[in-house]
């Protein structure tokens, strides 16, 4: 007989790259939702940081540009099926090329592709999903769109975007196959005294 799921989605974690560390309250955060996993899609830096996230919980976790360009070998793409939600979890770059060609429209326009470009093309490429998780982008988004839901969870270390709290959500795949999203914030530790 199936029961809940209770999945933390994080992603563009970014330790080692933008951030020296995986965020502490972010991580007391996660260890205290008591998911049954952990998915993070993407831009993960260092694999410390699953090493840390699957004490916690069985974790999956998708290759990001940054990853890549780190060398930090990880599935590009995790699919799965609970409660009969067929999920796909994929950081949403589509590929180092595409992430290219998304940089030389930046420089030659002063624009960059918005979600919902990475959402069709995402769409395209997974047929086959219901529910399609990615990172990248740094912004939330729960939403449907030519019949499948798309969530991002924001950016999960402290940034200007984010007002310098960690963003992560909390995923429930109920028995009946129904989805529940929580969008969740984090606000850093205080500095330590001197």
């Amino acid at each position: 007989m199936s029961r809940d799921q209770r999945i933390v989605i994080l992603a563009d974690t970014h330790t080692g790259d933008r951030t020296p560390v995986l965020d502490a309250a972010l991580l007391r955060a996660v260890e205290a939702e008591q998911p049954d996993r952990i998915f993070h899609a993407g831009d993960v830096c260092k694999p410390e940081v699953i090493e840390r996230l699957s004490q916690i919980a069985p974790t999956n976790a998708v290759q990001g540009n940054r990853d890549w360009f780190m060398r930090y070998h990880l599935p590009m793409e995790c699919l799965c099926e609970i409660n009969g939600v067929r999920i796909t979890l994929a950081h949403g770059h589509m590929s180092i090329w595409e992430w290219f060609l998304n940089y030389v429209f930046l420089f030659l326009f002063g624009t960059m592709s918005g979600h919902r470009h990475f959402q069709k093309k995402l769409a395209k490429k997974y047929p086959q999903s219901d529910l399609i998780i990615y990172g990248h982008i740094h912004r939330r988004q729960d939403e449907v769109m030519d019949g499948i839901r798309f969530i991002n969870p924001g950016v999960s270390y402290p940034e200007r975007r984010n007002q310098f709290k960690s963003q992560y959500a909390v995923l429930t795949v109920t028995a009946a196959g129904e989805v529940l999203v929580a969008f969740k914030s984090v606000p850093p530790d205080p500095p330590a005294p001197v």
